[in-house]
């Protein structure tokens, strides 16, 4: 279990850097639709779970996965707030952009 966690939490901080580099860099409209963002809306936060996942494989800590369950229902929501405050941003565009790239994986 501990080397799969070591192999999760390596694999979510890549996700984490190329999420940022991503980010950083938005088209001229400020939405980002290139690089990992053309695979999940939501790169950053699928980095954070595979990160903390993998801390929960590396400890064997079940309050640690308690705590990592109550963070994702939690980052849902505020996904979901998100995604809603982009659709009045960016109309269409963005309404397209949720039809063709998945929320998270």
């Amino acid at each position: 279990m501990f080397y799969a966690g070591i192999a999760l939490y390596c694999a979510g901080s890549i996700l984490l850097v190329l999420s940022i580099i991503n980010f950083a860099f938005p088209s001229t409209s400020g939405m980002n639709q290139k690089g990992i963002y053309r695979c999940t809306r939501n790169p950053m936060y699928v980095a954070y779970f595979i990160i903390f996942l993998g801390c929960v494989l590396i400890t064997q800590s079940i309050v640690l996965f308690a705590f990592v369950l109550v963070f994702q229902i939690t980052a849902h929501w505020i996904i979901l707030g998100e995604e809603r405050w982009c659709a009045d941003k960016f109309g269409s565009e963005y309404i397209r952009y949720m039809n063709k790239t998945r929320r998270y994986i």
